[in-house]
């Protein structure tokens, strides 16, 4: 019994990998629409349904509820549907030229997900692009609005692990974050904004070891983990990070980076820059690699799985993922 209660749910499962693939490849379900079929070897057969919209409590954009039955044992689970994913979001850099982006080719990529044909995308293209209703006001933990040509804010320490959102009313204003008056080593932390450019500065703890900046979850949005930075101006996004109190001091972004402009990574010569995530440029413009070529980008988060938030794909093809799993007990 307990063997035939496995297979049961794996049964399961491959109904709704079935109704995936079958979405994949160009079928449209709508509420209550139902597939069966029967496992190999005639052990077991599956009913899968597709309902719209998704109540399963994932949150996702549908959900299939599917189940196995083996010699009259069933077991039913329930698969919540992701957004639907891009393979440009298997790339250590993807942009909207192509190409590793840097002053010299000596940036370094790793991809040990999809491998070495995924550092960065080779041709033009279109690139996925932040939904502005989300990336917004209403869904910031906080708000600033900044004046003025050349604004700074100052990130406090109450800050971190919060998403926000900090607005230029100079539509050409060049933004100066500082994060002066923070001495944390590792921190999470989400910046939203729309100046033109935008200048990190003052980085990396007093102390002189290395940095640690990731995403930070969005207690306004389900606690989704939110990319390190959304950049909606079209100039430049630069992370000012020269601290050498040890010689030898590293800035790791861990997470997802988005510009609709272009990145500018600027160290001195005893430092260095680490991007643990992926890299989504509009305009790239050569700097990326940093002015020593120094800055490594290592794919180490599957955002094809799992896309960072509220991302529009234009004119791609994309891909029906599986979310989250439950049992009916």
């Amino acid at each position: 019994e307990i063997y035939q209660r496995e297979q049961a749910l794996y049964i399961a499962e491959m109904g709704v990998n079935q109704m995936i693939f079958n979405m994949n490849n160009g079928t449209t379900y709508i509420d209550g629409d139902q597939i069966s079929g029967n496992a190999p070897s005639g052990i077991g057969r599956y009913t899968t349904t597709y309902h719209t919209p998704d109540n399963s409590g994932f949150h996702g954009t549908a959900y299939i509820k599917s189940t196995g039955m083996v010699n009259g044992i069933e077991r039913t689970i329930y698969s919540s549907i992701g957004s639907s994913s891009s393979d440009a979001f298997k790339y250590c850099l993807f942009t909207s030229t192509g190409g590793p982006d840097g002053v010299v080719d000596d940036s370094y990529f790793t991809n040990p997900i999809y491998g070495n044909a995924y550092k960065y995308n080779t041709n033009t293209s279109s690139t996925p692009y932040p939904d502005t209703n989300y990336y917004s006001q209403a869904y910031a933990e906080k708000y600033i609005t900044k004046k003025g040509k050349k604004p700074t804010y100052i990130v406090d320490a109450t800050d971190l692990g919060k998403v926000l959102y900090i607005h230029t009313k100079n539509k050409n204003a060049t933004l100066t974050v500082s994060f002066v008056n923070i001495y944390d080593e590792s921190y999470s932390l989400s910046i939203i904004t729309d100046a033109k450019n935008v200048i990190f500065d003052k980085m990396g703890p007093a102390n002189g070891n290395d940095t640690n900046w990731s995403g930070a979850k969005n207690s306004k949005d389900n606690n989704l983990i939110y990319p390190i930075v959304i950049h909606l101006g079209t100039g430049y996004v630069e992370f000012n990070f020269s601290y050498s109190y040890d010689g030898n001091t590293t800035l790791k972004l861990n997470g997802f980076l988005y510009t609709a402009g272009y990145i500018d990574m600027e160290y001195s010569y005893t430092s260095y820059g680490e991007i643990n995530g992926e890299v989504i440029e509009q305009d790239p413009q050569g700097y990326l690699g940093g002015p020593y070529g120094d800055t490594n980008l290592n794919y180490t988060t599957d955002y094809f799985t799992n896309p960072p938030p509220h991302f529009i794909v234009p004119n791609s093809k994309t891909s029906v993922i599986p979310g989250s799993f439950r049992e009916e007990y």
